[in-house]
């Protein structure tokens, strides 16, 4: 019978030192081609970039230098295989400002995504993305966003043509600049749609409409579903005219509906409608980001009028060392005046980005305004440093302040408390070692204002490390 102990018997007729030595040029042999499966995997594999969204890469072109990640089958097909891997550590303290939660947390996230893309032909495409979350040292446990087994991330089939293209099945999305809606990259389980979405798209215009339930995310294998007591629905154009460029617009209308919605001033039903617009570009060291939005409908039985207006206004001194961007950001999410009017006037961003204010995602843009400068520099083209400080303010003080999870959470105990909310400062770095390897850090201290404080708020300490691989 042969054992795992003959692998280590001598041959007959060799001497010791000669099998000694094939067995080191054995282990150096496998050796060499684990560091080359590995180093096959980890290098960048083609000049082509890695984009947010891994179904819109297109490696079919180099498809021949980059195995094993992109095979063809046929003449007609390709097969492309990815992965994305992330480790996130945060430290937090106290828990919601301390109002009725006065200890810290600290915990760490790990995700694991792998997906393979098929696209035959010119046009088809079929995307399956499998994901696998954990997470360890949260106090209380993991949120619904932390912890699930193997799960279906995203899968679609697709029809990609010159000007019109059609997807069907589980799918992210982003719209402009995920102010209201993103993928939620900082928590561990990303937000994506059960539904259809088309395309139409002609040179730099584009208006994409679509029709989606927002996935319900549960712990075991395989068993997130379409969350039937929400629907998303809606049109968004983006258009850049040659007449009034560098400037370039986004309109759209957005149908939001949950069976329940919650704030400081209405509960019930939900149907709100968002009508906006987004002007925005870049030119001789300048960019711009401007975007207003107006909200109608209703929650219960009050009628929503509701608004937004936000601004981005930056200048990048591309001549001086570091290449320094120094940017104003001001934005107003409306909220609240009289809860007694029959009108619901605080703003509902639907699917935002919860760190748009800051990594920390201490604060949800309903009933806030806020004034924050920054400064960004890259001492190296591989380095990104951000400093920021945040001043926020209620838009009303009968209103409350509002948390993530998204859309928004209400602190009951800052209804009618002062509108100053606090200021923040923040530092933020990024680090891309390779195309693929990513580094990230962020610390934020907030400190609370009246409209914590007389909460019995106080003021709050975050941390945040992560290390993230794409393949």
């Amino acid at each position: 019978m042969f054992t795992t102990a003959h692998l280590f018997d001598k041959p007959a007729g060799l001497s010791w030192m000669s099998f000694v030595s094939m067995r080191q040029q054995a282990a150096k042999s496998r050796s060499s081609g684990l560091a080359a499966m590995v180093l096959a995997m980890a290098m960048p594999v083609t000049a082509s970039e890695y984009k947010p969204l891994r179904f819109e890469e297109d490696w079919r072109a180099s498809c021949n230098k980059i195995a094993p990640k992109c095979w063809r089958i046929g003449e007609a097909a390709t097969l492309i295989f990815g992965a994305d891997a992330r480790v996130r550590t945060e430290y937090l303290r106290p828990l919601d400002f301390g109002i009725g939660s006065p200890g810290s947390d600290n915990f760490t996230l790990f995700r694991g995504l792998m997906h393979g893309d098929l696209r035959v032909g010119k046009h088809v495409q079929a995307f399956v993305q499998l994901g696998a979350y954990d997470e360890t040292g949260r106090a209380g446990g993991p949120v619904s966003t932390d912890q699930s087994r193997p799960e279906l991330q995203q899968g679609f089939l697709a029809w990609n043509g010159d000007m019109f293209s059609l997807r069907v099945g589980r799918q992210e999305m982003t719209l402009g600049t995920s102010r209201l809606v993103s993928v939620r990259e900082g928590p561990n389980i990303r937000l994506a749609f059960d539904g259809v979405r088309a395309s139409w798209s002609r040179g730099s215009h584009r208006i994409d409409g679509f029709a989606f339930r927002p996935v319900l995310n549960r712990p075991g294998a395989f068993d997130d579903s379409a969350n039937k007591s929400q629907a998303f629905y809606g049109l968004y154009a983006t258009l850049a005219p040659e007449r009034i460029a560098p400037l370039k617009v986004d309109l759209y209308w957005l149908g939001y509906e949950r069976d329940q919605g919650s704030f400081a001033a209405a509960q019930g039903r939900e149907h709100r409608h968002s009508f906006g617009t987004r002007l925005f570009g870049s030119a001789k060291g300048w960019d711009w980001n401007y975007e207003a939005v107006f909200q109608s409908g209703h929650v219960g039985d009050q009628t929503i009028h509701a608004w937004t207006v936000s601004s981005d206004t930056g200048f990048t001194f591309t001549n001086v060392p570091w290449s320094p961007r120094l940017n104003l950001k001001a934005d107003i999410a409306s909220g609240d005046k009289n809860p007694n009017d029959g009108r619901l006037g605080t703003f509902n961003a639907l699917y935002p980005n919860p760190t748009y204010l800051s990594e920390a995602a201490l604060l949800a843009p309903g009933n806030i305004m806020d004034l924050n400068p920054a400064l960004t520099v890259k001492p190296i083209p591989s380095l990104k440093l951000v400093l920021g400080w945040d001043f926020l303010w209620k838009h009303h003080k009968e209103d409350a302040v509002y948390t993530p999870p998204a859309p928004l959470v209400v602190i009951p105990e800052t209804i009618g408390t002062d509108r100053y909310i606090g200021d923040q400062i923040r530092l933020e770095s990024t680090y891309r070692l390779s195309p693929q390897w990513e580094m990230r850090a962020a610390a934020v201290h907030f400190r609370a204002g009246e409209a914590l404080t007389q909460a019995g708020g106080r003021s709050v300490t975050f941390l945040m490390t992560s290390l993230a691989f794409r393949w």
